[in-house]
């Protein structure tokens, strides 16, 4: 299985992440840095696992989380307004019935512009005219009103060739929730790309504000066969961070892309305040292996852990006794610890948060929404089906 293969490579990406993601207050003191101690090093880390966590119950508690979890009464694992919820899909449902891109890729947005108001006693939408897509419905089966206004503006696309075949990719487009003309969620996406044999993107950026954090996606050419890419949470005082990374592929075949033959290399950093994490993946190298043990995985990875300028930590595999391999923290003095020391408080910290609205199994909540008849707990289990497939597909 592709998942399983990767999963150890996968884990040190991701623990990455949660060691830079969110850590304690920036410094902005001048002069030569004071070498710190291993254990304020283990400290450093610590406090980064719980401000990490600290981010994501903000994010929880936020006004666009929150209301998403009211409006599907979502408890114990199961939507209280499932019923509602199926009524309310199933009107989207046929409100846009047929939507879908045409044979070029091609969204039509023209077609579907217009603004759609539910009506709850025919449980249905009507239409009438907008030059945008404008969808209004209750926030609740409680609401009594239309007081969510969905709205997409703006839409721009252009065609460009694959595989010798004509496609059109979108150029700008706008998106926003509002509810009771508050904003929950906003969206500006704007990209272009080279005329040719294939769109290589040459500037795409995404701006996108999920309620009470801003984000900017941004992917930048900086030649045919690499890529500059900034991923950035900039708002929240236990989650404002930034990843800077670089991608390189062998040649600009990009009709005929395969990751393990044409993917090169990946660099990266990610910043918060004094910590910094820097990572490069040897692709080509990787993907040539006769065997994956840790001493393999380890000659393709590089990630160090910096607080500020000093280097406190390393993280690299070590074979285990169960002929798989294990992530480990080396420290400056070469005592290393399991990274699960850190990464599995974090995680059962996660999910005794997530407890109260997934239920007791966190893990099989998809599992278990897969088993139900309602319309609605089905669309969720197909965007995760549809999500899942893509993943795989990258094998």
């Amino acid at each position: 299985m592709f998942l399983s293969r990767y999963k150890g490579l996968c884990a040190g990406v991701a623990l990455s992440v949660v060691m830079a993601g969110c850590s304690s207050k920036n410094s902005d003191e001048k002069g030569p840095q004071k070498p710190t101690t291993v254990g304020e090093d283990k400290l450093q880390l610590t406090q980064t696992r719980t401000n990490l966590f600290n981010c994501l119950k903000n994010i929880k508690d936020g006004s666009f989380i929150q209301s998403v979890i009211s409006t599907t009464g979502l408890k114990d694992g199961d939507f209280a307004n499932e019923t509602w919820l199926n009524d309310l899909s199933d009107a989207m449902d046929n409100a846009f019935v047929g939507v879908e891109l045409d044979n070029e890729s091609r969204f039509d947005f023209a077609h579907w512009a217009g603004k759609y108001t539910y009506n709850a006693t025919t449980k249905a939408f009507e239409k009438t005219a907008s030059a945008d897509i404008v969808v209004t419905f209750p926030s609740s089966p409680a609401a009594g009103k239309n007081d969510y206004v969905f709205t997409i503006t703006g839409y721009k696309d252009a065609k460009f060739q694959v595989n010798m075949e004509n496609i059109y990719l979108p150029t700008a487009c706008k998106a926003s929730l509002t509810k009771d003309g508050t904003t929950l969620f906003s969206l500006d996406y704007t990209g272009s790309f080279s005329a040719g044999s294939f769109p290589i993107p040459q500037a795409v950026q995404l701006k996108l504000s999920l309620k009470p954090h801003d984000y900017l996606i941004k992917v930048n050419k900086i030649t045919n066969t690499q890529f500059a890419a900034v991923v950035e949470l900039q708002s929240g005082s236990d989650c404002v961070t930034a990843f800077n990374g670089k991608v390189s592929f062998a040649n600009e075949d990009y009709n005929n892309l395969s990751l393990s033959e044409d993917l090169v290399s990946v660099e990266g950093l990610l910043e918060k305040g004094s910590l910094n994490v820097k990572g490069s993946w040897d692709a080509k190298k990787y993907y040539k292996l006769p065997t994956y043990k840790a001493a393999d995985i380890n000659s393709t990875i590089s990630i160090f852990g910096y607080n500020g300028t000093d280097k406190t930590s390393e993280f690299r595999y070590k074979d285990n006794a169960s002929g798989g391999y294990d992530l480990y923290v080396f420290y400056k003095d070469q005592t290393s610890d399991l990274a699960t020391v850190y990464s599995d408080p974090f995680i059962a910290d996660l999910k005794g948060m997530l407890k109260p609205y997934f239920g007791t199994d966190v893990d099989s909540w998809f599992e278990m929404r897969a088993k139900s008849q309602g319309s609605f707990s089905k669309k969720i289990t197909k965007i995760k089906n549809t999500l899942s497939d893509w993943v795989n597909k990258t094998k």
